[in-house]
């Protein structure tokens, strides 16, 4: 027992002695000097109340102002809380967003709605950015009108880089399809979304599926792409049953499917299945081009067919 004790003493001992040795560095302490508040230096209670007033009086007139220019309902003002691109800027520089977009042809009701879908806008750089990707498409013989459309079609354009997005864009489905520069920007203005799909990620893996699962030379994709350029933005596995169907089902080759690549566009639950199987049951063939069968109304389509679009829609019941 005794043995023991001396030598958790020692032990004990020893510790000590380490700690000893090291050296401990402490921080001086920093201290702040307290301000004592007088009682009129107090904040008022009501200040945050104030402020968030105040902000709601500014978001008000903002409202109000694009109401005066155009078709604005109740659901845009929650939007404009929500949308901080736009709540946050002034009125001034709000003001000269629309200036901008009306002088450049819009009407003020199309620029309340491109500002609505794309509120980054209002703080561009019109003169650095916009106006030099405008001038840009001018020398390319891109009329004004359409240029206009292709702003209020898909108005996050106007926050693409020029040299980083767009030219490097048409670049690449001029080299990958062989493309004209006049092509690729025909395609652009059909459906512009496209600048916005990664082509690393999105278009180039929907491309590999098409040559690999639907059989389409490269050729082949690149006379859909000009016809339909939508189809780059389409699901696969949606594409993919559609294709099924309108082979297996329907009947079409390849060879229709590149005539008419709209085929693609459309739901097939919604649209192509049940059109399809409607005419099966009156006797009656699924005719090309599809625009005789597939844009028309469900009331249209009936009637086209000396039917009810009563009848139509009991026969589309006992498809589900």
């Amino acid at each position: 027992m005794l043995a023991t004790m001396e030598a958790r003493h020692a032990l004990v001992k020893a510790k000590m002695a380490r700690v000893a040795s090291t050296q401990v560095r402490l921080r001086p302490l920093r201290l702040r000097p307290v301000r004592f508040l007088a009682a009129s230096d107090a904040p008022a209670r009501g200040t945050r109340a104030d402020a968030a007033e105040e902000r709601e009086e500014r978001l008000l007139e903002k409202y109000e102002y694009l109401l005066s220019l155009g078709k604005v309902d109740e659901f845009h003002l929650t939007d404009l809380k929500r949308r901080k691109s736009i709540s946050a800027r002034s009125m001034g520089a709000l003001k000269r967003c629309v200036e901008w977009l009306t002088d450049l042809g819009m009407t003020e009701q199309e620029a309340v709605r491109v500002i609505f879908r794309f509120p980054p806008i209002v703080g561009l750089n019109y003169e650095r950015k916009i106006e030099a990707t405008y001038e840009w498409f001018q020398t390319k013989d891109v009329a004004k009108e359409k240029f206009l459309a292709l702003v209020i079609r898909y108005p996050q354009f106007l926050g693409l880089s020029l040299d980083d997005n767009i030219i490097p864009a048409l670049g690449w489905y001029m080299q990958t399809f062989d493309f004209t520069e006049e092509e690729a920007i025909k395609v652009l203005l059909k459906h512009p979304v496209i600048l916005g799909y990664s082509i690393e990620k999105k278009v180039i893996p929907f491309l590999e599926y098409l040559m690999e699962e639907a059989s389409l030379t490269k050729e082949e994709i690149a006379i859909i792409v000009k016809v339909f350029p939508q189809i780059i933005g389409l699901n696969k596995k949606s594409v993919s049953k559609k294709l099924d169907f309108i082979r297996n089902d329907i009947g079409l080759e390849i060879d229709d499917l590149v005539k008419f690549p709209h085929l693609c566009g459309y739901s097939l639950d919604k649209r192509i299945r049940p059109r399809y199987m409607y005419l099966q049951h009156l006797g009656k063939e699924f005719a090309l081009p599809p625009s005789k069968v597939l844009p028309a109304t469900d009331v249209d389509f009936a009637a086209k067919l000396g039917k009810s679009y009563e009848d139509y829609m009991e026969f589309c019941k006992t498809l589900r």
